[in-house]
């Protein structure tokens, strides 16, 4: 006898677009098969990279520290904390009146900082939110669940490939006051295309001016120049120069490599000193009712990182080694789709930054893409650039050739 659920009444979900085009992926026993979806950093032979830096740090976690697994603390690991903020605010940020303007805690990766963002700003009143389009598909779905007001605007201009910044100026102006707008520090996803410096600075001026409030989501810091660094100039000139207050969402899924370990911070800029604590209490108290302690092997590895100057310096070697190598094969991908006479402008190629490239193509060449070429991008037209190599992305080009000059009426 079959007891009848209590549960029928829930709607079954679809699953998320870019994991159903990876689970076809894995089903394709063609040997010409191609991933260009999901957003992760592969080497050269297509496997997912390691950074020897963080290789060197296991071997130092497992053979020269004594960590054990017992809880850390609910805000996480300090010496991760210091670290992140550090690498995102400068060097000076923890000493004298620099700590004193920030809350921080580790979170479950990116998603998990942007979530206590969200949580945050929901707690202390702020339940208008403004996201630019096209975006990374997860925004809106968190947004709903905490239970705010998604408001969208035209970021990117398809058409020209340039960002639509008089619109994104526009909505500034015409949002109402207290505001949150979602931006992401740099190599857009999935447009790639990001503000330059004076652009940066409008907005800033801009936000100040019509009292809006920002949360910054920082998943692919040292992707955009290979300079760590310089990828983070926003931030530190809103925290040092234009004195507003905000929130970080940092991931170092991509320019550490710790997909698996799901490890990020979440940082909240308080401009008034008195009330850092209140809000340092409140992200430990949003996390204390949904996880209480973040994982500690990934943060460990990498308060590991930061913590030996040797092996800091070798890792922003890395980054920018992954840098290049992606910025190379943005040319190869140009010049091999230039040697084709491929119907089409495709300077974006080379004009976007971080792992991915917009290219443009309509859901219908998308499609035909997989089952013409064996080749898995996803239906907005966004590639992950690191998933091609010297060997392969001749065929990507062809394919790409293909499926643009096909008809298909």
């Amino acid at each position: 006898m079959t007891v009848k659920s209590k549960f029928t009444h829930l709607t079954k979900e679809e699953p998320d677009p870019i994991i159903k085009t990876l689970t076809q992926y894995h089903q394709d026993q063609s040997p010409n098969k191609l991933d260009v979806s999901i957003g992760v950093y592969k080497s050269p032979d297509g496997l997912l990279y390691t950074f020897p830096s963080i290789i060197e740090a296991k071997e130092i976690y497992h053979n020269e520290k004594n960590y054990g697994h017992n809880y850390t603390t609910m805000s996480g690991i300090k010496e991760f904390i210091n670290g992140s903020q550090q690498l995102l605010f400068g060097k000076d940020v923890i000493t004298s009146d620099g700590e004193k303007k920030i809350a921080s805690i580790q979170t479950i990766a990116g998603t998990g900082a942007i979530h206590m963002g969200l949580l945050f700003f929901m707690e202390a009143g702020y339940k208008n939110f403004y996201l630019g389009l096209p975006s990374w598909s997860n925004y809106i779905p968190m947004i709903e669940t905490v239970g705010g007001k998604v408001n969208t605007y035209e970021y990117y201009n398809t058409a020209n490939g340039e960002i639509n910044f008089d619109t994104v100026k526009k909505t500034l102006i015409e949002a109402p006051k207290n505001s949150v707008f979602i931006f992401q520090t740099c190599c857009h996803n999935p447009t790639g295309a990001d503000f330059n410096n004076d652009q940066w600075i409008e907005v800033v001026k801009l936000i100040k001016q019509y009292d809006h409030l920002v949360l910054m989501d920082t998943a692919y810091l040292g992707f955009s120049s290979g300079d760590l660094i310089k990828d983070s100039w926003i931030l530190r000139y809103m925290y040092e120069e234009a004195e507003i207050e905000f929130v970080v969402a940092q991931s170092f899924s991509k320019n550490m490599g710790l997909y698996g370990e799901r490890l990020g911070a979440v940082h909240v800029i308080v401009q008034d000193e008195n009330y850092v604590d209140h809000a340092q209490s409140t992200l430990v108290a949003n996390f204390r009712h949904e996880c209480s302690f973040a994982p500690s092997f990934g943060a460990r590895l990498a308060q590991i990182i930061f913590e030996n100057d040797k092996l800091y310096q070798q890792w922003t070697k890395e980054v920018n080694q992954v840098t290049q190598r992606l910025q190379n094969l943005r040319q190869l991908v140009y010049q091999t789709l230039i040697k084709l006479e491929t119907p089409g402008n495709w300077k974006t190629v080379i004009q976007q930054k971080g792992l991915f490239w917009y290219s443009g193509l309509t859901p219908q060449q998308n499609d035909r893409l997989i089952s013409n070429h064996n080749v898995y991008s996803t239906s907005i037209g966004r590639v992950n650039i690191a998933g091609l190599n010297e060997q392969n992305v001749e065929y990507f080009c062809k394919a790409i050739d293909e499926v643009v000059r096909h008809n298909y009426e």
